[in-house]
């Protein structure tokens, strides 16, 4: 659908306060923890477009072992991204492994360096507490600054018991984008007490352990004007089934957002979370009515819009 003649910039300053502004992000985030599968992302990102992120991931989706090579892998391939579609195209992001690891330091040092083009961002796996999230995020900017480079934003891995426990003050740091559920290692942390048809669906989205984990993740979110991400869908031989729980992810949970673990999930993904045809034109009507009317309450099929609203439907907008 055509874009409409709406400036959406100009629109959020009269609907939010600076502070109040939420975060916008692609509906998507792919993982690829290797150079073939980080050339098939790029392929279908030149077909669909920069509806959905990529993260280059240094932590589960790499060997054992191969920590160095991997990141240097990541940063030639920012390198190569940049050089394929300029420094203005929104770039991948990079998970990286937890603050206590011993790799975390050196994975910086390597990512955050002249040269190496700045990724969207980097994900935090595992943090205990929001203390964890707060001294990572410290050492970031220390590396950053060090080396003469902006530093990243912070998207942060809710799956431990003291990360959920903290998860509003996680929300609330300012250097935070995305919040995102790690369901199999949350699951592991219950030593059995959940069972493991929890990781699929429908347990997935019955548990109460689980909704509630899920559930907390996106008030936070929510709260705070950031974007949470679901869980990833373990079917990888059916890629509709991860349209089918995104589509539940965002009904029943808040979830804006999801992780892709198979090229063929992205499209399914990004067609559940993204705005349908219909939502889209009423947000344009409304909108536009709303300008012509100095953004003052309007009635349009006998319905009521004010601010609120126009804040609701500016959000429809932002997405597509």
């Amino acid at each position: 659908m055509k874009k409409p003649p709406l400036d959406l910039t100009k629109i959020a300053s009269i609907l939010f306060s600076e502070a109040d502004k939420p975060v916008v992000l692609p509906v998507c985030d792919h993982y690829a923890g290797n150079p073939k599968f980080f050339e098939k992302a790029l392929n279908i990102r030149g077909e669909m477009g920069a509806c959905f992120d990529i993260t280059l991931d240094l932590e589960d989706g790499a060997k054992v072992g191969q920590e160095a090579e991997a990141v240097k892998w990541a940063a030639q391939a920012l390198v190569h991204f940049v050089g394929l579609n300029g420094a203005e195209n929104r770039r991948p992001g990079v998970r990286i492994h937890p603050l206590k690891s011993s790799v975390f330091e050196m994975e910086l040092d390597t990512l955050l360096q002249e040269g190496v083009p700045t990724p969207a961002y980097l994900m935090l796996p595992k943090p205990e507490q929001a203390s964890d999230v707060r001294e990572a995020s410290a050492r970031i900017f220390e590396v950053a600054n060090k080396n003469g480079v902006s530093a990243p934003p912070l998207h942060v891995l809710i799956e431990t018991h003291g990360a959920l426990a903290e998860v509003h003050a996680i929300a609330g740091l300012q250097e935070v984008e995305s919040l995102s559920f790690g369901i199999m290692d949350f699951l592991s942390g219950h030593r059995g007490a959940i069972p493991k048809s929890a990781l699929n669906t429908p347990g997935q989205f019955e548990n109460p352990l689980i909704k509630r984990a899920k559930l907390e993740i996106a008030a936070a979110c929510h709260r705070f004007g950031k974007v949470p991400s679901h869980n990833v869908c373990r079917n990888v031989t059916d890629p509709e089934a991860a349209g089918e729980d995104a589509h539940r992810a965002k009904r029943d949970f808040g979830y804006t957002r999801m992780w892709s673990i198979h090229p063929a999930q992205i499209v399914h993904i990004v067609s559940a979370l993204l705005p349908s045809d219909k939502e889209y034109a009423e947000a344009v009507e409304v909108l536009t009515a709303a300008n012509a009317a100095d953004w003052g309450p309007i009635q349009i099929k006998g319905e009521l819009h004010d601010r609120a609203s126009y804040r609701y439907f500016w959000e429809m907008i932002k997405k597509r």
